[in-house]
């Protein structure tokens, strides 16, 4: 039989005064490193920030609260011209009734037409009869008005034209 044995080698131990020894420096004194400045200059760059932020929060609330301020206003105005503008459209309403104007006229000396009378464009003729009308009170005085400021007379036209009743139904 074959028998196997290992080889040994014999363990090799380091001698331990063979080491190289090499000279230490000594202790000596080294100068601080430079640091790369002041913290100052940031610490107040962040405080300027924060400082503008703020400021400029402060100043568009306080517009926001004038602007709050003037829509209200406005509202409010808009609400009275609103009112004002009904007032006046009823207003208009009720002087424009036949009986609101009867009564003006007759504050201003008119009295109704009792047979009226037309005339014939063609023919220049006066159709019908009128009479006079009764006075009711005092004869209102007419103002005079200057001639730059008074209103021109209508003018006829000599246009040849059909009178066709109150308007042009048979045109």
């Amino acid at each position: 039989m074959a028998s196997t044995s290992a080889v040994h080698a014999p363990a090799i131990r380091p001698v331990r005064g063979s080491r190289r020894h090499t000279a230490r420096p000594g202790l000596t004194i080294v100068a601080s490193p430079k640091t790369a400045g002041s913290s100052m200059p940031f610490t107040l760059l962040c405080t300027l920030i924060v400082a503008a932020t703020l400021a400029a929060l402060l100043y568009l609330n306080i517009q926001m609260s004038d602007t709050s301020y003037e829509i209200t206003r406005l509202q409010g105005q808009s609400q009275r011209l609103t009112e004002e503008g009904q007032a006046l459209a009823e207003t208009n309403e009720r002087l424009g009734t036949p009986q609101e104007l009867e009564r003006q006229a007759r504050e201003i000396g008119m009295v109704p037409v009792t047979d009226p009378a037309y005339i014939d464009l063609d023919t220049g003729e006066i159709i019908g009869e009128t009479a006079p009308a009764e006075q009711t009170g005092a004869n209102p005085e007419l103002a005079q008005v200057p001639a730059e400021v008074a209103v021109p007379p209508a003018q006829i036209y000599d246009e040849p034209s059909a009178y066709h009743g109150m308007g042009n139904e048979g045109a």
